[in-house]
């Protein structure tokens, strides 16, 4: 989702005139229209926190990247996730009189055990990692009021400007339609603790033993082995390593329902690109997350710990009322998620 980030900032300010130059990682390349990759600096081959720390430790990467920056004198840079060039980005931005706009997506997890294994630990150095590239940091922009609870209570003594600017992404439902009805109640995976696989799996057998007839589908970048989710008749499983912004929208075209049974969350693009294409949501109470689920609209709210009948009778709400609560979910994102939204934040993120 951060190419859609940026290519909806970079649309929206060479539309007000301002020319627009994007540093992705080559790994980003597949994904990207000709007429974006004309306009991009390729950096590195970052895909995992590994290979953001081989990428970092190459002397050619912070090279280029110097190179850039004497060569286009940028007034503005504007990075959307965390990596550790970012601080030889937003050094070099200093020294040729740019302002830095850092959007800290996670500020802060509060409930790190929820993630399990290495990634809470990671969680830790990638918080203070981050600390001191907003030492370096003009401009902090944050995406939900949970978001901006966590960066004050993190970062107390940000002397930047924060603002409160939503997710805003590509709108890639236009002049889009799917090739099939909507049958599935869809997971959006990998299936890692912090987002509550287990409770989808709750759902799937509960459905399966009473009878619903209903079908899940779990979507997942990575490929699923554990033995849990095979072999379930009520359940498909869509892996693809590469799954492109069309492909992701017919997959929400095709779902009737999203779940999102999170641990924790400050916002999700899941929920969001969801009502992209006009799917609502049912999702767990935590973080920021009804901030963006207007219950009855787009979607229903249920409390993480409830009983499984809970989460299925918020699904059954969802299928009665399915056709209102589509046009609801896409005019919410049209009105506030879109990139034409762009318009309303660039002032204050630019001045």
């Amino acid at each position: 989702m951060y190419k859609s980030h940026c290519c909806a900032f970079g649309k929206e300010c060479e539309e007000l005139g301002y020319p627009v130059k994007y540093l992705f990682s080559h790994e980003y390349a597949w994904m990207l229209p000709q007429s974006v990759k004309e306009k991009t600096v390729f950096v590195g081959r970052s895909t995992s926190i590994s290979s953001m720390l081989k990428d970092t430790l190459n002397a050619k990467n912070v090279r280029l990247i110097n190179k850039v920056f004497s060569q286009e004198k940028p007034t503005h840079v504007y990075l959307h996730n965390y990596h550790l060039l970012n601080h030889a980005v937003a050094k070099a931005c200093r020294e040729y009189g740019g302002k830095f706009i850092y959007h800290a997506h996670e500020p802060c997890v509060e409930n790190k055990r929820a993630h399990g294994g290495f990634q809470r630990y990671w969680l830790y150095l990638n918080e203070y990692m981050e600390a001191k590239l907003l030492r370096k940091t003009d401009v902090a922009v944050v995406s939900s009021k949970e978001g901006s609870r966590l960066f004050d209570k993190a970062y107390p003594w940000f002397n930047g400007r924060k603002v409160e600017i939503p997710l805003i992404y590509e709108d890639t439902f236009e002049n889009s339609a799917s090739s099939q009805e909507r049958r599935y109640i869809t997971f959006v995976g990998p299936p890692v603790p912090a987002k509550g696989p287990e409770i989808f799996l709750k759902i799937v057998d509960y459905a399966a033993s009473h009878g619903f007839g209903w079908s899940f589908m779990l979507v997942s970048r990575e490929k699923i082995t554990d033995a849990k989710f095979l072999n379930k008749s009520n359940l498909s499983i869509y892996y693809k390593e590469r799954i492109s912004d069309e492909e992701y929208g017919e997959l929400m075209r095709r779902s009737l329902a999203v779940l999102a049974p999170y641990k924790r969350e400050t916002q999700s693009s899941v929920v969001l690109v969801s009502y992209m294409h006009g799917t609502p949501v049912v999702s767990s109470n935590v973080g920021g997350l009804p901030e963006f689920v207007s219950y009855g609209k787009t979607g229903y709210i249920v409390n993480e710990n409830a009983r499984v009948e809970e989460w299925v009778e918020a699904i059954g709400r969802i299928l009665k009322d399915s056709k209102a609560m589509r046009t609801n979910c896409r005019s919410y994102f049209v009105e506030n998620f879109s990139e034409k939204n762009w318009k309303k934040h660039l002032d204050a993120t630019l001045a």
